[in-house]
């Protein structure tokens, strides 16, 4: 099956792309669609992570139509679509308070000349989370819901912090690596209430991508679009904004209506 054509813009399809790799596609349901030719031109990926399962969207809209209607989903999910498939989630699903997402991409030589001036000692004070932080970690993302941490990349040193009396007081994680494509996916940044402002996130963020870019060409990260503290944050470290889209708790259409 040829779907390289499918995954040539890497950044949009950061998501499906890491979901081939170890160990995420032991939990992936792949549902494609093909033209004439053959060539794979969409992709579904239902991701059994957590509950609710994440869908992924990533091709033509038209392909995607297909694929939704021949497949039984799951009465609710956690849908990521891009603009141009907001006409098949709708058909399949309510979404009734999507979160307006951004995608901002960030290359190794442009982090290297930016961290010179904007964080050249992160990693003095930032630590690689363990084991012994896990219980710090869980504690900080517990004041803001849907914060919660990938097991893999955590027991990989994927999650670095700054600690202070005993306390986490910031945090920066890693979602996916995909060192076969060169790049990699963060987020989960948090900083404890009562220490914010402080430049606290911009250096655990700091540390975690020259971790990376050691491993990794390319670093993406999503942000709300309304988010413009955050934005503030990332641009000087030289990541810029590649794609717009949306995700959601989305409930099955059919169940909706037997709600009413």
């Amino acid at each position: 099956m040829n779907i390289e054509p499918l995954f040539e813009d890497t950044i949009k399809a950061a998501y499906h792309l890491a979901l081939l790799d170890e160990p995420y596609s032991q939990r992936v349901e792949w549902l494609y669609h093909h033209n004439a030719e053959g060539r794979a031109d969409s992709a579904a990926a239902l991701y059994d992570l957590s509950r609710p399962m994440i869908l992924f969207l990533l091709g033509e809209a038209d392909g995607l139509e297909e694929c939704l209607a021949g497949a039984e989903l799951p009465e609710y999910a956690y849908v990521a679509y891009f603009p141009e498939h907001a006409g098949v989630v709708h058909e399949a699903y309510s979404v009734p308070r999507p979160l307006q997402m951004q995608r901002m991409v960030l290359g190794r030589d442009a982090f290297r000349a930016a961290a010179a001036r904007q964080a050249p000692n992160a990693c003095d004070e930032a630590v690689v989370l363990g084991d012994e932080h896990l219980p710090l970690l869980e504690k900080l993302f517990s004041s803001e819901p849907g914060f919660r941490h990938d097991p893999h990349q955590y027991a990989c040193g994927g999650y670095v912090g700054i600690l202070g009396d005993g306390r986490l007081l910031a945090a920066a994680g890693t979602h996916f690596v995909s060192e076969e494509n060169s790049f990699a996916m963060i987020g989960n940044v948090l900083t404890r209430p009562g220490h914010r402002r402080l430049g606290l996130a911009t250096r655990v963020v700091a540390c975690l991508l020259s971790r990376l870019f050691d491993r990794v060409e390319t670093v993406c990260l999503n942000v709300g679009r309304g988010n413009a503290a955050a934005v503030k944050m990332y641009e000087p470290m030289g990541f810029a904004t590649h794609c717009v889209y949306s995700e959601g708790v989305a409930v099955l259409r059919k169940v909706a209506a037997s709600a009413v």
